[in-house]
């Protein structure tokens, strides 16, 4: 029997340590429901494999299971911080900074998990957390199927991995999600009944008839119901459409909370579906509708609540704003049916001076202008008596008088030197506080400067998110245009804060419909006496804007397109050439061992090891050798005067493009693309000049008659083009090991 299995056996730890893994990556397939995009996955591989590479290691060299769950959760560290961290020795071991680094992704990541509508982007900070949740149910998974040889036990875990996207995701996730858990369980169950009588070494075809047997495929279809079952469940009681965040149900001592509203904004713009949320009758003239403002300015994770007091009740008249002497404008009466909105902050137009009908324990914060609840209630309809300010320019243009508003409204701690020169450059010529304040909106607003809104921001190029956008991305949506602006006016002493709400919507009848669509961000700025105006840098050409009379005169007069005597246009900043990054991603104890049968001798620890840091690497440096491969490939096409040249060497300079971060408009013409390339990307007077031949080329070869002869010079163009991209936009070593061109899931075309 021995001599029949010598040369044909198969390591029965090394299967069930294989089939953890695989139960764990195939039960992660469920956060696919949450996130948007696929950047997450490879991270996550790299992190299941490593923990269980490092408990086939452990056990080869027969350690006790607890220092090979001690070498698991170090593997672990090992695998964030070189994914995730910057600041690790010799770019992989998780020394003092990188930990600290890795704690700061972690609470991000939290803040996210906790204000985020999904699908949230799998930014750094959330793959940062997703790696470490799923690196620890592997190291539990190991631990329960191959040292306590209890592969059903693991069930419990990984349907905690599937109830966490369910219980947040809006809809049912996808179903092949749960295919493929169900599958990854299965397998991990066949190892349970025969893994008590399987030796050390086992026939290889006694372990695949186990494995992918009838009985392993009717476990996998019961668990594929059990599962959608549970899913559906989950989904039911999921939290979706919050804006701007949960909270606790109890505030407690509410001065001081941190919030960042922006990552739910985000995801209200991003959603797949539109939703509807509130329906207003009576509103006279288009305004904000404001849920809450952000008062403090932190350089590392941007605007956030701060400072909310207990305010007064508001079943009774509510007090101006503080700060606020000048009561005139237009009084409006408004109901407010919410539809698809629960939230503790109630939304309210311009300056409420009564609200009524939401329910008990509602109160109201004059100093930031917010109606918010302490309890978890229904939302209901409501009514809200308000004030529309009407000041006119010149009024403005005088306000004058004690500010009577906290400080921090003014606080300019963490503004970068230059964004503070940029603010004195742009308002050197403005004699008042509101010209200043105009001159700023109109900075962003102008075309010439070349802002414009979107929901993809730039690729970042440093840690200094406001003078990224500044001065070298100028794209974003209203998050980066308000928050710059509002910096922007601190700068140059003007007190603001940042507005999260929504625009008036859409008229359906008499009835305004404000939806998902319609959550943005804006500025307020204070003016004695006249209290908080209304400033909106963001770039909208929809029509959603609500512009102030006062504000709509100044950037849009009713006059000649000459600028007025003595004003000059606003200084652009100097643009710089990005440098793009890359994102950031046996079964028993020594003791208790049996022995390998006779005549499969082992010849120590060694050519394990070297096998499993084999495939490690190979792993790691497979999507290089792809890129490389590919890159080769074209060149020596394109040299050599195949057929489609263009088309390759046009495809080659997109993947250069792309692994430095570049979003590819796949419905535009290469014309199109190019001059976005050369405009944001920053390529030299050489290299923009070889793109145009280039984009010439391609044109040539898709749209001339058959029969046209290839571009001799079409070689040199290509490499002229590639030199130029290398020299403005370096690659760093993770996005060289980790091309983007290559970890896409569906390649463009």
């Amino acid at each position: 029997m021995t001599e029949h299995r010598t040369g044909a056996s198969i390591d029965t730890s090394l299967v069930v340590t294989a089939a953890g893994a695989l139960a764990v990556l195939c039960s992660a397939t469920a956060f696919s429901g949450v996130l948007a995009g696929a950047g997450w996955a490879f991270p996550a591989v790299c992190t299941v494999l490593a923990v269980a590479a490092a408990g086939v290691l452990g056990r080869r060299l027969r350690w006790p299971p607890a220092l090979t769950v001690f070498a698991q959760i170090m593997t672990l560290l090992v695998v964030l911080a070189a994914l995730f961290a910057d600041q690790a020795v010799l770019g992989v071991l998780p020394g003092p900074a990188a930990v600290g680094e890795l704690g700061e992704l972690l609470a991000r990541a939290g803040e996210v998990v906790r204000t985020g509508v999904p699908p949230v982007p799998a930014e750094p900070a959330l793959q940062t957390l997703l790696c470490l949740g799923l690196g620890l149910v592997a190291v539990v998974v190991d631990v329960i199927a191959v040292a306590l040889r209890s592969p059903a036990v693991t069930g419990l875990v990984l349907l905690c991995v599937f109830a966490i996207p369910a219980s947040l995701a809006n809809d049912m996730l996808p179903w092949w999600s749960f295919t493929a858990g169900a599958l990854g369980y299965a397998l991990l169950l066949a190892c349970g009944g025969q893994h008590r009588r399987w030796r050390q070494h086992e026939d290889r075809s006694q372990v695949a008839h186990t494995l992918f047997g009838r009985t392993t495929a009717a476990v996998a279809g019961m668990a594929g119901v059990i599962a959608l079952v549970t899913g559906a469940a989950f989904t039911g009681v999921g939290t979706e459409g919050r804006l701007p965040g949960a909270v606790p149900e109890e505030f407690g001592g509410t001065d001081g909370i941190g919030l960042q509203p922006f990552t739910s904004l985000r995801g209200q713009l991003n959603r797949d579906r539109v939703v509807e949320l509130f329906r207003v009758r009576g509103l006279q003239q288009d305004t904000y509708l404001r849920a809450m403002t952000l008062r403090r300015f932190n350089p590392q994770r941007g605007w956030e609540l701060e400072g909310l007091t207990q305010g007064v009740p508001t079943n009774a008249p509510l007090p101006l704003p503080e700060g606020t002497t000048i009561g005139s404008g237009v009084t409006q009466q408004v109901q407010i049916e919410p539809i698809g909105y629960r939230d503790p902050w109630l939304p309210v137009f311009g300056v409420p001076l009564a609200v009524g009908g939401m329910g008990e324990n509602y109160r109201y914060d004059p100093a930031a202008g917010i109606v918010f609840t302490q309890t978890n209630q229904e939302s209901r309809p409501y009514s809200e008596r308000l004030l529309v300010p009407n000041p006119t320019p010149d009024q403005l243009r005088t306000a004058q008088g004690p500010l009577g508003i906290a400080p921090e409204y003014l606080d300019t701690d963490g503004i970068p030197p230059r964004v503070a020169e940029l603010a004195r450059q742009l308002t050197a010529d403005a004699p008042t506080a509101f010209d200043k304040a105009v001159a700023l909106n109109r900075y962003f607003t102008d075309p010439a400067n070349g802002f414009r809104y979107d929901l993809e921001t730039a690729p970042a190029t440093s840690s200094d998110a406001l003078s990224d956008f500044l001065f070298r991305g100028r794209r974003g949506f209203c998050e980066q245009f308000a928050s710059s602006m509002a910096v922007l006016l601190r700068a140059v002493g003007i007190p603001s804060r940042v507005a999260i709400g929504f625009t008036p919507g859409y008229r359906d009848g008499d009835e305004r419909v404000i939806t998902t669509e319609d959550a943005h961000a804006w500025v307020e700025a204070y003016f004695p006496g006249w209290g908080w105006q209304t400033f909106d840098p963001t770039p909208l050409d929809d029509g959603r804007t609500a512009l102030p009379e006062f504000l709509d005169n100044e950037l849009n007069p009713v006059r000649p397109l000459a600028p007025p005597p003595g004003q000059t246009s606003a200084p652009t900043p100097s643009e710089a050439g990005p440098v793009v990054g890359a994102d950031r991603p046996a079964d028993a104890d020594a003791g208790g061992m049996p022995q390998a049968p006779r005549g499969e001798a082992s010849s120590g620890p060694w050519p394990v090891v070297v096998s499993v840091l084999v495939v490690v690497l190979a792993l790691l440096a497979s999507p290089a050798v792809v890129r490389e491969v590919r890159r080769r490939q074209r060149l020596r096409a394109v040299a050599t005067g195949a057929e489609g040249a263009a088309s390759l060497a046009w495809r080659e300079v997109m993947d250069e493009f792309e692994d430095r971060g570049a979003q590819l408009g796949v419905a535009d013409t290469v014309r199109k693309v190019a001059t976005g390339l050369i405009e944001h990307h920053g390529l030299d007077a050489d290299g923009a000049r070889a793109l145009r031949e280039l984009v010439v080329a391609v044109e040539r070869e898709w749209y001339a008659p058959p029969g046209h002869a290839t571009d001799a010079d079409l070689p040199k163009t290509l490499d002229e083009v590639l030199n130029s991209i290398r020299r403005s936009a370096p690659l760093d070593w993770r996005a060289r090991l980790f091309p983007r061109s290559v970890l896409r899931l569906v390649p463009t075309t």
